[in-house]
């Protein structure tokens, strides 16, 4: 099983039994959810922007599509449980982990499998972002994924992407979604981000935040 440390430093995916929920969790808080990230963007037309990124424990169970496993599986009063700072919680001290999410829905947590072993290239993907304005009607078919901006990039048979929106009340932008893309023989183009208006994202610094 890896430790935070050496999922940072790793080359290739990990398969998912080299992993857990808890060390995803505890990687996130390590290399994430400390620091706010400012980016210089420029638009097609020539704009230009600054925008900062601030990943939160909120958002971690999201990310990671733990609510979408659960519902169905237990009953709605307990879904708060796998969301927020109550998942978060609820990993911290063990009552989430694979296993109990493989228990609630095999089907579901095969489909986001996918997540979990490539979570750990955040880090890296946020770095050195590629980048378009999304746009969920050009997608298609159409989905039902919403942020104003998605970072992506290509890492071995996939693309990695992060969907991001803008927190009014802090002008901080914050994760809103993370999802893998598969490529393959009959599906080598992005479906998420070929027919988006790309824009130019370069990472100005990433401060500590107190």
């Amino acid at each position: 099983m890896y430790k935070p440390e050496e999922l940072k430093e790793l080359q290739r995916k990990p398969k998912i039994n080299d992993i857990s929920l808890i060390v995803l969790k505890r990687y996130y808080a390590m290399y994430l959810v400390p620091f706010i990230y400012t980016y210089n963007i420029i638009k097609p037309s020539g704009d230009k922007g600054r925008i900062k990124l601030k990943f939160n424990k909120e958002s971690f169970c999201h990310l990671l599509g733990l609510e979408t496993i659960a519902k169905g599986s237990v009953k709605y009063k307990e879904i708060s449980e796998y969301r927020g700072h109550k998942g978060w919680n609820n990993i911290e001290n063990g009552e989430i982990d694979f296993k109990h999410l493989k228990n609630l829905n095999k089907k579901k947590f095969q489909s986001v499998k996918a997540k979990f072993v490539y979570f750990y290239l955040l880090p890296d993907l946020i770095e050195q972002p590629m980048a378009v304005l999304f746009d969920n009607k050009r997608v298609n078919p159409r989905v039902k994924i919403e942020s104003e901006i998605l970072f992506y990039n290509k890492y071995e048979n996939a693309v990695i992407h992060l969907g991001i929106d803008k927190n009014e009340k802090e002008d901080l932008y914050y994760p809103r979604t993370f999802f893998v893309e598969k490529l393959g023989k009959d599906n080598v183009e992005d479906i998420y981000t070929v027919n988006q208006i790309k824009i130019t994202v370069e990472k100005e610094k990433r401060i500590i935040c107190i």
